[in-house]
């Protein structure tokens, strides 16, 4: 039954929550990500239960696992948008096995991939499942996931820059990414491969996928006609400072020129709408203004998202009369109704495209033309951004495909299974694109392609920003 419009400021907000893949690598779970807690303006966590008492490696008993079940099952069918009208034929299927799998105690660590594929069965990013109990032993070899191919992006012992990975552990890259797949709650490929990037050096996987022997792994590359193999250890150590060919995630924003491109680059590496972030995004404008700047361009690469105010707040200084922004299906619950104080606890609530009004916080708004690179990491509240750009037709999309759907799930509520502590997230809202007409799409394709090649990652070269800089001086060439 569809509810009543009694509280339309809700499907006002586009907080969408934060889920980058970096987190992964800092809560040691697959993804990590905050709780949207006012359903009208603002992104904090909802409270978690308190953490029980069962240890990583502890063995829970039927009993305790059919408990955790029951709670995960009941609280993912109840709050989903995907979920009005149950579960179907497959998932349910899915769910029976699951149940079948749990007639004898199990581990801990066993019964979290048990809890994984009943969250994976949404194919919501979002919606997921994550647990800071984790070991955090890694695979000590930096890769990076392009279209050629999973790639070793730093000399380790035998291996080199530029090297292709074809198995891991005796097993074939091909069948790795369908295992990845089962196990990551995903929209797309983009997001399998940078989540399995990370994945296929966490222990806790390669162990749960059979390829650890005496704590060490095989990995066989490719590299030119040549096969080669070498024994890599997994460590405890921490492992930082790797290459990426993306910007680093610190600071949060920040912004350079290139004065003989006349080129500004904004780089935006979270959704934080604060108000360091308003200064910043009025004063780049003020200096593209003083420096006469044809040409910015925002850099959402390393972006997981956040709230998606920012994309109104930078708006605001270009000279755009309206746009339009998301539509939103919202799922009421007895969850939300006690999160949020909604009125109701069933039915749902939806609005279409919203026309936004563009709100000018300058005198002088920018003029010229704007670009955003993008990348697989491109996610949440940033793939919005990049949605709302190439919808309206406000600038080019420079770059790679997106880690998400331009229409897709979010704003999430956080739980914690009852006897084994594990903690996962629900999405109750459903966004919809600016531009409905162009779905169905898996992901945001960029305007402008520039895909990393292997070439690329031995020569340390940026292919988004070299292309960025191609369009830039062309265009230069034209006016």
């Amino acid at each position: 039954m569809k509810a009543k419009w009694t509280q339309p400021a809700l499907l006002l907000s586009m907080i969408i929550v934060l889920a980058a893949a970096a987190l992964y690598l800092k809560s040691v779970g697959f993804y990590g990500g905050e709780e949207g807690k006012s359903l009208q303006t603002q992104s904090t966590q909802s409270p978690l239960p308190a953490q029980p008492s069962v240890s990583p490696g502890a063995v829970l008993s039927t009993d305790q696992m059919q408990k955790d079940l029951d709670f995960l099952v009941n609280t993912i069918s109840s709050i989903h948008p995907a979920l009005m009208n149950g579960w179907s034929s497959g998932q349910k299927q899915v769910i029976t096995e699951a149940y079948s799998q749990i007639q004898t105690p199990q581990r801990e660590a066993d019964f979290y991939f048990i809890v994984d594929a009943i969250v994976s069965l949404v194919h919501d990013e979002h919606t997921n499942i994550y647990w800071d109990k984790q070991e955090q032993e890694m695979l000590d070899l930096p890769l990076h996931w392009i279209r050629d191919g999973l790639v070793v992006t730093e000399d380790r012992g035998d291996l080199h820059i530029g090297d292709i990975v074809t198995a891991v552990g005796g097993v074939s890259i091909e069948e790795l990414e369908q295992e990845l797949a089962k196990v990551v709650p995903a929209e797309n490929d983009q997001w399998v491969r940078v989540q399995g990037t990370s994945l296929l050096r966490a222990a806790f996987i390669l162990r749960h996928l059979g390829l650890i022997v005496e704590d060490q792994v095989e990995v066989t590359v490719q590299r030119g006609t040549e096969s080669i193999s070498a024994t890599m250890p997994v460590t405890g150590k921490q492992l930082s400072n790797e290459y990426s060919p993306y910007p680093k995630a610190d600071p949060p924003f920040s912004y350079l020129f290139e004065d003989d491109l006349s080129l500004g680059i904004f780089q935006l590496n979270t959704c934080e709408n604060n108000r360091q972030y308003q200064i910043t995004v009025k004063q780049f404008f003020e200096d593209v203004k003083a420096r006469d700047i044809k040409h910015i361009a925002v850099d959402l690469r390393n972006n997981g998202g956040g709230a998606s105010s920012v994309i109104d707040e930078f708006l605001s200084y270009l000279d755009i009369k309206s746009y339009y922004n998301y539509g939103a299906l919202l799922r009421y619950s007895p969850q939300v109704k006690e999160v949020y104080g909604a009125e109701q606890s069933s039915g749902y609530v939806e609005s279409g495209r919203q026309l936004t009004q563009n709100i000018l916080k300058t005198l002088r708004p920018y003029k010229g033309k704007l670009y955003l690179l993008t990348s697989p990491r491109t996610f949440s509240s940033a793939n919005m951004f990049a949605v709302i750009v190439q919808d309206n037709g406000l600038g080019k999309i420079i770059g790679e495909a997106t880690g998400n759907q331009p229409s897709s799930y979010g704003d999430v509520l956080g739980f914690q299974l009852p006897a084994s502590g594990i903690r996962f997230q629900v999405s109750f809202k459903k966004f919809t694109r600016s531009a409905p007409d162009r779905d169905p799409e898996d992901s945001l394709h960029p305007d402008i392609e520039a895909y990393t090649t292997v070439d690329d990652i031995i020569e340390r070269r940026d292919a988004q920003l070299a292309k960025l800089r191609e369009v830039v001086q062309a265009a230069n060439h034209t006016d």
